[in-house]
């Protein structure tokens, strides 16, 4: 049997090596906000400086706000279907569960990038779009950048030269392209 207590304690200051491990995407540096692993808000999630030892962070949850630890991130962000299932990939990933199912680290990888494929598909659908309205010429640029300032903050006005949106929208696209596809690219 594995005691919290004791992979609690070994975690402690290795969070984001076993979230990244257990693959969990891109988080926000710590005290800044983000967008969300699990309920997709642009800039709902934090994690906290002062609980940063123990994988301490906040969603806001469109007004529901929800955190824990470390292990809670796992299940917020759909690694883990419960604590106990968490406290057995972090057991395991630690060296700490003699008797863990090997492909439980797989199974995690797996949910991680299914749901970064979902993000990542989402960014290129948006970026399509942007695309055919430059080169279908139908919204300026101004307009374009007011209309869609609530997206991440990698998002950035579009230039003032036609040919210029039409070269930025397609280097957007081809660089979600690229993090799409990496895997089945690199193999």
């Amino acid at each position: 049997m594995i005691d919290f207590a004791a992979v609690k304690a070994a975690a402690r200051g290795l969070w984001p090596d076993i979230w990244a491990a257990l693959g969990v995407g891109d988080l926000p540096p710590l005290g800044r906000h983000g967008p969300c692993l699990g309920c997709g808000g642009q800039d709902r999630f934090r994690r906290l400086p002062e609980e940063a030892a123990d994988g301490g962070w906040i969603c806001g949850g469109g007004g529901n706000p929800t955190g824990g630890d470390g292990f809670d991130l796992l299940i917020h962000a759909g690694i883990a279907r419960s604590k106990g299932e968490a406290l057995h990939l972090v057991a395991a990933h630690l060296g700490l569960d003699t008797q863990a199912d090997p492909k439980a680290h797989q199974r995690a990888r797996q949910a991680a990038r299914r749901q970064e494929v979902a993000r990542l598909e989402e960014a290129l659908v948006h970026e399509l779009a942007v695309l055919q309205q430059v080169v279908g010429g139908r919204v300026a640029g101004r307009e374009l950048a007011r209309r869609h300032r609530a997206l991440p903050p990698e998002w950035r006005p579009m230039p003032d030269g036609h040919w210029q949106r039409e070269e930025l929208a397609a280097r957007r696209i081809h660089t979600l392209l690229g993090k799409l596809y990496e895997r089945e690219v690199s193999r």
